[in-house]
């Protein structure tokens, strides 16, 4: 497959966003919602280091 690792790195990207995104509707406070999106960013860059790291 041409994109796999492309494919793989959005299929992450939106297993790490789907959650702050259904949590900035709700009704959690602004810290919690500063908490998750803090805490998806350093997921997101975690990953993509551990994946890049493993080539």
């Amino acid at each position: 497959m041409k994109y796999k690792k492309e494919l793989s790195v959005l299929l992450i990207f939106l297993t790490f966003a789907w959650p702050v995104f259904n949590i900035l509707d709700s009704s959690y406070t602004p810290t919690q919602v500063i908490l998750t999106v803090i805490f998806a960013y350093l997921g997101m860059r975690l990953t993509y280091f551990v994946y890049s790291k493993n080539k």
